[in-house]
């Protein structure tokens, strides 16, 4: 599913395409307040790898959590990039895409969070928060000339 949108505070002129990723953080060990990844979820961790093997990725945003940092350091290290931690109650979008203007850009994070900053981006419910068993959702929004795409993509 492809949607376009345009947001208003964006400036026509701008050429630049910057494009954000979301992903959630692979299986965690446990239901505990701040696991490791699991064998299963280091697996995971790993196909994400090789999937954004090719991808551009220049910017790589994770909470604090062992099971983000984990996940997230499983790509970036292919990259040989370093990780921005942020704080899940002060992330925006809008001050990401504005910091870093036509980069592609990987956010790690929450089944609770991801579809709530991209609701709030885009102004409208259009993204429920995921299920607690869904780690394959890869969440995409381009933002070019003011208009912004978004889809989303589930890997099993």
């Amino acid at each position: 599913m492809i949607i376009i949108m345009t947001v208003g505070w964006f400036y026509e002129s701008q050429s630049q395409t910057t494009t954000l990723y979301f992903i959630r953080h692979a299986e965690k060990t446990n239901s505990s307040s701040n696991p490791e990844l699991s064998e299963e979820g280091i697996q995971r961790a790993l196909k994400w790898a090789a999937f954004f093997e090719k991808i551009p990725i220049t910017v790589f945003y994770t909470t604090l959590t062992q099971r983000t940092q984990m996940t997230c350091s499983y790509i970036a290290t292919t990259k040989q990039k370093e990780m921005i931690f942020y704080e899940a109650s002060r992330f925006s979008i809008e001050e990401i895409y504005k910091k870093h203007l036509g980069q592609t850009i990987l956010i790690v994070g929450h089944s609770n969070t991801i579809p709530k900053y991209i609701n709030t981006f885009l102004g409208s419910e259009i993204y429920p928060l995921l299920d607690e068993n869904n780690f394959g959702s890869l969440y995409t929004l381009k933002i070019e000339e003011g208009k912004v795409t978004h889809d989303l993509v589930v890997y099993n």
